[in-house]
């Protein structure tokens, strides 16, 4: 997303390939994209020529385009050590540096 403008994604890669982008925005620093013309990574499109500053990355693939995400990981409910698989349904899906809230489980 260009800095200052939350309504607008953009499709883009980094101006300078030495920049870690994720810290440098984190760190809010100014970071210089090349602008696309596609609306999605899986269609990036060509370049357009002009150039943005970014002030969040979201993630390169919409909802949408997800589907449905499968996972072997470890229930903390379960004896430790024991993966099991699951599904995440795409809602749960998160921008990096995103923070989720987790509801408290009723006792």
């Amino acid at each position: 997303m260009p800095k200052g403008d939350d309504s607008k994604i953009l499709i883009g890669q980094p101006a300078d390939s030495s920049v870690d982008v994720g810290a440098a925005v984190r760190k809010g620093e100014d970071v210089q994209v090349k602008v696309y013309s596609g609306k999605s990574v899986l269609d990036a499109g060509a370049p357009t020529g002009e150039t943005a500053s970014i002030g969040r990355i979201l993630s390169p693939l919409t909802q949408q385009e997800v589907g449905t995400i499968r996972c072997i990981g470890l229930n903390v409910s379960l004896p430790p050590g024991t993966p099991i698989p699951h599904q995440q349904s795409t809602p749960l899906t998160l921008a990096p540096n995103s923070t989720r809230s987790t509801p408290k489980k009723p006792r």
